[in-house]
């Protein structure tokens, strides 16, 4: 009975699944800093092969569907397809991004299930830019953490 219980455990992970469901960033970013970028996952019905993304930031409330000034583009390809866990990318805000509200938001091209079905998601997360880079994150569910 253990033995079997084990086998259907150890079959069941190997066949977990995860995707990306959102991002999280900075609460505060200074111009100029430089971050960890944060790409959450969760478990998911089926394979998702997460080709790449961009990150952007606009002033104020951004603009619907842009990303705004491109600060980060990164391949994620198979090895970082699939993990459950935080994926960290360094992105830089620019040196002229203006004080005040901004959003970041990333972009996701990934390929999902057998058939490899193309799509694009955003996720977005608003920020204030002031005079330091705080260690609180704040992430596109509109939690708080560290």
């Amino acid at each position: 009975m253990q033995i079997t219980t084990l086998l259907i455990a150890a079959a069941t992970a190997a066949v977990a699944s995860a995707r990306i469901d959102g991002i999280a960033v900075p609460q505060t970013i200074k111009p100029g800093d430089g971050f960890n970028a944060r790409i959450l996952t969760e478990n998911y019905i089926q394979s998702v092969y997460d080709v790449a993304t961009a990150f952007g930031v606009a002033p104020g409330s951004g603009f619907e569907g842009s990303l705004g000034t491109v600060i980060g583009s990164f391949y994620l390809g198979p090895e970082q397809s699939n993990v459950l866990g935080n994926i960290t990318k360094w992105v830089t805000l620019p040196n002229n991004t203006p004080a005040g509200k901004a959003v970041i938001s990333a972009s996701f091209f990934s390929l999902y299930g057998a058939g490899a079905a193309p799509t694009i998601e955003t996720h977005n997360v608003t920020i204030t830019v002031g005079d330091s880079t705080s260690t609180t994150y704040v992430s596109s569910f509109g939690g708080v953490g560290s």
